[in-house]
């Protein structure tokens, strides 16, 4: 991925579009897609994201996927598509988001430039019951005319495997893992913090790159919404 550094540091990159590359038990291949459909807490359609895997690559001893992100809204309402950077080292898969902050971007000012200060999140090859992982961060800062007009933060702490679950969706039948997370944002705008804070539990299993499902919370433990992994072709 191209937040790692070890990856920045390599002098020979072996790439194999085109084929199918295993990693961690999961198979990779340019072509696939995945289908995340969205509801928010009554159980009402409030959009899908479609990803399509675009290209499968080895750099160094690591797998990378490139996907791109497709957001269409319960009236079929399509908004700016990015991209996402997946990194299997074998023992991890690390996930660049940094194309969210870009489709942000792209809908924003002409003029407004954003740099990403952190962006990384980890989920570790194999989960186990009790497992804590190590928190996720995305920082970034956005400019215009070399003034900042905005800082953004976003931490995912707290991360635990709670349980292990049989979840079904449209996709299917998974034994799935169960992971809670304490999500935080601020932002400060001009100088001004604006904050935020939700409950994040999803779950997840050994060899599906997506959440099989996830359920956001506000502070008070009410449920906002929540996505299911509908589609996998």
């Amino acid at each position: 991925m191209k937040t790692l550094v070890f990856s920045l540091l390599l002098t020979l990159t072996a790439v194999t579009a085109g084929r199918a590359q295993d990693c961690m038990g999961m198979t990779f291949k340019a072509g696939m897609g995945f289908e995340l459909s969205h509801f928010n807490a009554k159980d009402k359609p409030a959009g899908k994201v479609i990803y399509l895997v675009k290209d499968v690559h080895k750099e160094g001893g690591a797998t990378v996927m490139d996907i791109t992100a497709q957001f269409e809204d319960e009236k079929g309402k399509q908004r700016t598509p990015y991209s996402i950077h997946y990194t299997c080292t074998g023992t991890e898969l690390v996930a660049d988001m940094s194309g969210m902050m870009q489709a942000m971007q792209s809908n924003g000012p002409k003029d407004m430039e954003m740099k990403l200060k952190s962006n990384k999140l980890v989920y570790p090859g194999k989960l186990s019951v009790g497992q804590k992982l190590s928190d996720g961060q995305m920082e970034a800062e956005m400019t215009s005319n070399g003034n900042t007009m905005m800082n953004m933060n976003m931490v995912m702490a707290n991360r635990q495997v709670e349980s292990k679950d049989p979840i079904t969706t449209p996709a299917g039948t998974f034994d799935a893992y169960k992971i809670s997370s304490d999500m935080s944002f601020e932002n400060k705008v001009m100088g001004i913090p604006i904050r935020n804070s939700m409950r994040v539990v999803s779950y997840r299993t050994d060899n599906q790159i997506f959440d099989i499902k996830s359920e956001t919370y506000n502070k008070n433990g009410k449920l906002m919404g929540y996505s299911v992994l509908s589609k996998v072709y």
